[in-house]
């Protein structure tokens, strides 16, 4: 097999795993002398000094705040299926509502969806997007034409709690109750637990009316933005946070981006170092997909190209 198709293959693996770039270790596969001609598939580049080490491709910071739809999903306001308790005191005992000294009481009532609810003798009120303070103020006023003693209070004893959700590769996925107004999508993660590894590794998707906003970690940390009820936030492993380890070394293996922007020796580090035995530090490949594609050749022996 030629190196050429041979870096081809390898290519087209690191293409399907979706890897950020792969480290090779010469001795087991190609030397490096079959780097020396340039090749129309990839670019060939010697890594001798610091100024010759590639810009960071990656940026993060990823990430487009969601759009508003339902706006703050908790309120004081009297909303559907809250449950409210009246309570009308009158020490006339003429009045509609004497009871010998005790309240007159109306409920516990569920606020069905049109908001309006009926009062013995007064009629409907509409309790929807009211303030309970303005519920009784509203019920007061329309008992003065039945008696000028009696006075109403409402309270609320019951309300479905909105939520929003949190999926994935969190500590504790489930429904997070928004029982304060002001909830941002960092207080959602928070609620969970978090990710079950660092940040960096995974990738933050919310879903809002049925458009996905899709986060790398850095972005949903410096664009936190309110929680809206039906909210889904699902933490899943951003696989472009990986690299692939071969050849002469202790553990070939994919390693997990052990910092956001690691360095060949974060890289190697990670992979638990050299097989001291076969490798030859000299001689150190690193590939990233690109177009064209990219092969830095290191030699290790020299500091300038850690």
């Amino acid at each position: 097999m030629t190196f050429s198709r041979f870096l081809n293959r390898l290519l087209s693996t690191i293409c399907i795993f979706s890897f950020a770039s792969c480290a090779y270790m010469s001795q087991v596969g190609p030397q490096k002398g079959s780097f020396d001609a340039q090749s129309a598939d990839y670019r060939v580049i010697e890594i001798k000094s610091r100024a010759d080490i590639p810009s960071q491709t990656r940026r993060y910071g990823s990430g487009d705040i969601p759009s508003p739809v339902r706006g703050s999903s908790y309120s004081d306001k009297v909303r559907s299926r809250d449950v409210l308790h009246f309570v009308i005191t009158d020490l006339n005992p003429q009045s509609l509502f004497a009871t010998k000294g005790e309240p007159y009481n109306i409920g516990p009532m569920e606020v069905p969806e049109d908001g309006r609810v009926s009062i013995p003798y007064v009629g409907e009120l509409q309790v929807i997007s009211q303030t309970l303070s303005e519920i009784s103020a509203d019920l007061n006023e329309k008992l003065k034409p039945l008696s000028t003693t009696a006075r109403a209070s409402v309270s609320r004893s019951g309300r479905i709690s909105r939520t929003a959700n949190v999926i994935g590769e969190v500590k504790d996925p489930g429904p997070v109750v928004l029982e304060k107004s002001g909830i941002t999508s960092l207080d959602l993660l928070a609620a969970s637990g978090g990710p079950t590894e660092a940040e960096h590794l995974f990738k933050y998707t919310l879903r809002r009316d049925g458009k996905d906003y899709v986060f790398d970690y850095q972005g949903f940390r410096k664009s936190a933005f309110p929680v809206e009820e039906g909210d889904l936030l699902s933490v899943t492993t951003d696989i472009s946070n990986r690299f692939y380890v071969m050849g002469a070394i202790n553990k070939p293996t994919t390693v997990p981006f052990p910092v956001p922007a690691p360095t060949l020796a974060d890289a190697l580090g990670a992979a638990t170092g050299f097989d001291e035995r076969r490798s030859d530090p000299s001689g150190v490949f690193v590939f990233r997909k690109g177009n064209p594609d990219e092969v830095f050749t290191l030699n290790l022996n020299e500091p300038g190209s850690m």
